[in-house]
């Protein structure tokens, strides 16, 4: 059995801890806000369905360094975890500079890190997959027809103003997802029963 589980077609990691259920920090964000122009404190709050789970304090010294401030644990097992995050800095192609973390683990630059067994990271020390990465082909079929038909009308009908040239295209684009399903389909059949026949 590979490393992608059993499912047929997965062949991507399906045993690790999704991305989507960790607590994260996104330097993009802080950036946009204004957070990293010089030195400064402020909080930052996780939410899940509009109610609040988690908080931490971020104190950035200067452009290289940043400290998240926040404990584990309650009570006389309460303990403090806070952490010193190095930054860097690339140039951008039209000017200026785009910050990133650097991992405390492997050093690294990263734009996200993530909070697990007690400490922030990057995604690959961590050992975190994002939920599409463990899609097997008929998920990735859907997630993607999913999105192309949320910039249509209802039954797939030309929004008003959207240009006839890009409808076609997301018509065609819809189409290969029904095609590449059924043909997902009938490997999968024939998988399952042996390669007892051939799927045209």
């Amino acid at each position: 059995m590979g490393t992608g589980g059993m499912r047929w077609g997965a062949g991507r990691p399906a045993y690790r801890v999704k991305a989507e259920h960790l607590q994260r920090v996104s330097i993009g964000q802080w950036h946009r806000r204004g957070y990293l122009g010089g030195p400064c404190a402020f909080n930052w709050h996780w939410n899940r369905g509009g109610e609040p789970i988690g908080s931490i304090g971020v104190r950035v010294s200067d452009r290289y360094s940043l400290r998240l401030i926040y404990t584990l644990g309650s009570g006389d097992e309460k303990r403090d975890a806070s952490q010193t995050i190095h930054l860097a800095h690339s140039a951008c192609n039209f000017g200026g500079s785009r910050a990133w973390f650097v991992c405390p683990v492997c050093h690294e630059r990263a734009g996200v890190l993530f909070m697990r067994a007690g400490r922030f990271a990057c995604r690959q020390c961590q050992r975190v997959a994002y939920s599409s990465q463990s899609d097997d082909a008929l998920d990735r079929t859907w997630r993607k027809q999913y999105k192309l038909e949320a910039r249509l009308g209802d039954d797939w009908t030309r929004p008003k103003g959207m240009r006839q040239r890009t409808y076609d295209r997301l018509i065609e684009a819809l189409e290969d997802c029904n095609e590449r399903r059924d043909s997902a389909v009938g490997l999968a059949m024939a998988s399952l029963l042996g390669g007892k026949f051939r799927y045209a």
